[in-house]
């Protein structure tokens, strides 16, 4: 018999126990799928891991990932995690710890080794776990945060790439289908550049299907297109335990609106629309909707601003009854609410890499390298082919980066040296923004900020 603490749909709301519930939490980013910004190395996470295979050899590659996969989130930081009155967690993964591609037929045991372990952390301190396919076979966007090596999102072309993370999906149900501290199933994170539709809806169709052959309890969530922000695509489900997420980072189209120059009032405004154009698939397809991702690059300088950006974001969320998950928990100080100090090896080795390398250059750098080669060697072109390019040349550039500045400095390495690069992940070692902590608590606990 379920426990009453099992998350399910009422109308457009989440409930458990019989009551509605907001889902308030964290991702945890960079984990069981690594982002080389959230880090300071370059490449992604496969050219990541493969640079360190290549340099250390795959057994202490493999000992190094191991140390790190455990280190990153402990007893200790679910405790933290706890005390600031969080009440869920969204937990990206690569699907290539459930699936080798040579024999896409078998499933791994090794992803279900970290990720059994961080489910009982979450149940172990009321935290509703989220599990999300951060990283799905060929590449489900054109970005580095899927893992792909060609800039091109083949999951979409591909029916067999498809049906390989259906039958990830299908295990992970199997395995957790009778626990209740998972609220859901985020089936595929941020889709973009989809142009089949029926592609797109054939692949939720089937995977809910399969899903509910071993499991009738979990939540499934739907994402749109254009990293999960645009639905004009997306076919309603009559399953009654579907629901729907977007993803909220209004200045990727309006820079602008992170500026100190700009009237709060103004951003709030412009916050709002974009917002309530999200907001409204509640009312589209009749049921709740879950903001799985929002959030800010933090910076020591601009933190009293920042944090008011954030305080508005979160505003928003609460105002409109809509469950949030904050991008990211833990990294090397870029986006997370904790990270490794100043003085740890991990930090230490990524600020020589930083000084030859930065990502957030990378976009700007692969717009020109296009436009270069468009107008040396061709003719001008317009926006509609060079936005889907720039991706694929990123990763020639994200290659170039690996050879050049990762794997030198991992030779500079001994295997102590490299080992003590993942403790530096370990909460004892970590330090954290207080304003933040004060902002969330304010939310999720009713503390005012001081």
């Amino acid at each position: 018999m379920m426990g009453d603490h099992w998350v399910k749909i009422r109308g457009k709301a989440f409930e458990a126990g019989g009551e509605e519930i907001l889902l308030r939490g964290f991702c945890l980013g960079t984990w069981m799928n690594l982002e080389h910004f959230m880090l300071g190395v370059p490449g992604t996470n496969s050219m990541i891991k493969e640079a360190f295979a290549e340099v250390f050899g795959e057994g202490t590659a493999a000992k190094f990932w191991d140390r790190y996969l455990k280190g990153f989130a402990d007893e200790r930081d679910f405790a933290y995690m706890k005390s600031l009155g969080v009440n869920s967690l969204r937990i990206p993964f690569n699907y290539k710890y459930f699936l080798d591609d040579q024999h896409p037929e078998t499933i791994k045991e090794e992803g279900f080794v970290y990720l059994d372990r961080i489910v009982e952390l979450c149940a172990a301190h009321d935290i509703y776990a989220i599990l999300d396919m951060h990283a799905a076979p060929g590449g489900q966007n054109p970005d580095w945060h899927c893992d792909t090596t060609s800039g091109l999102p083949l999951f979409w072309s591909y029916g067999a790439l498809r049906d390989s993370a259906i039958r990830v999906w299908k295990a992970i149900a199997d395995r957790y289908k009778d626990q209740p501290w998972i609220a859901g199933y985020d089936l595929v994170n941020e889709p973009s550049l989809v142009k089949d539709a029926a592609a797109f809806n054939d692949f939720y169709r089937k995977a809910i299907a399969e899903i509910r052959e071993v499991d009738p309890n979990h939540i499934i969530f739907v994402s749109g297109n254009a990293f999960t922000t645009d639905f004009s695509m997306v076919e309603a489900h009559e399953d009654p335990l579907v629901a729907y997420t977007f993803h909220f980072y209004p200045f990727v189209e309006n820079p602008a609106v992170l500026s100190p120059e700009m009237a709060r009032e103004e951003r709030k405004r412009l916050f709002s629309e974009e917002f309530e154009k999200l907001a409204a698939i509640r009312d589209k397809y009749d049921r709740p909707v879950w903001c799985g991702e929002f959030g800010l690059v933090w910076e020591r300088e601009q933190i009293a601003h920042q944090v008011e950006i954030m305080e508005d974001m979160l505003e928003l969320m609460e105002r409109h009854d809509i469950s949030w998950s904050l991008w990211t928990y833990k990294d090397a100080e870029v986006m997370g609410i904790v990270y490794p100090r100043e003085d740890t090896p991990w930090q230490l080795f990524t600020g020589e890499i930083r000084k030859e390398w930065n990502q957030h250059e990378e976009q700007a750098k692969g717009e020109k390298l296009v436009d270069y080669m468009a107008s040396e060697y061709f003719r001008p072109i317009d926006d509609t082919l060079r936005y889907p390019l720039q991706f694929r040349m990123r990763t020639i550039m994200q290659a170039i980066c690996v050879e050049q500045h990762l794997k030198p400095h991992l030779r500079k390495l001994s295997v102590d040296a490299l080992m003590k690069l993942a403790d530096s992940f370990s909460f004892d070692q970590c330090g954290s923004w207080p304003e933040l902590e004060r902002l969330v608590k304010g939310i999720t606990l009713g503390e005012k900020m001081m």
